[in-house]
C-alpha cells in the first residue's frame, strides 16, 4: 500500500515537473522574442544622430525617434557644441540635454521619496 502511494506521488510529481518545464521555457522563449526583435527599443546612439542629420532627416522625426527609443544622452558642453558643429539641429540638441535633465529628476525624486518614507513611518 505505501509503496503504491510512492509510486502515484512520483508520477504525479514528474508530471508537473514536465508541465513547469514546458511553461517556463515558453516564458523564457517569449520574453527573448519580445526583448531582440523590436528595433525602435534599441537607443539611437550619437553617432545614428549625426549620420540622420547629415542625410538631412528632419529634427522632429530624430527627436521621435530617440523618444521611442528612451535613451538617456549625458552630453557635456564641448560634446554639444561639436554636435551643433556637425549640423545637428538645436531641436534635438535640446532634446538630448532634456533626456539628461529628466533622468536627473527622476532620480532625484525616487531619492526623496524613500526619505519621506523613511521619517514618516518611523519617527513621527
Amino acid at each position: 500500500m505505501l509503496s503504491q502511494l510512492i509510486e502515484r506521488l512520483k508520477k504525479n510529481w514528474r508530471r508537473r515537473m514536465s508541465v513547469s518545464m514546458v511553461l517556463a521555457g515558453g516564458a523564457l522563449l517569449s520574453g527573448c522574442a519580445a526583448l531582440g526583435v523590436d528595433q525602435s527599443e534599441q537607443p539611437v546612439m550619437v553617432s545614428e544622430v549625426i549620420r540622420m542629420s547629415k542625410e538631412n532627416v528632419p529634427a522632429e522625426t530624430i527627436v521621435n525617434k530617440m523618444r521611442d527609443s528612451r535613451a538617456v544622452y549625458r552630453l557635456n558642453a564641448a560634446q554639444l557644441a561639436q554636435l551643433h558643429d556637425q549640423g545637428v539641429a538645436d531641436l534635438v540638441l535640446n532634446y538630448m540635454q532634456e533626456t539628461y535633465l529628466n533622468a536627473v529628476r527622476r532620480e532625484q525624486d525616487l531619492a526623496d521619496w524613500s526619505t519621506r518614507e523613511m521619517w514618516r513611518d518611523h519617527f513621527w
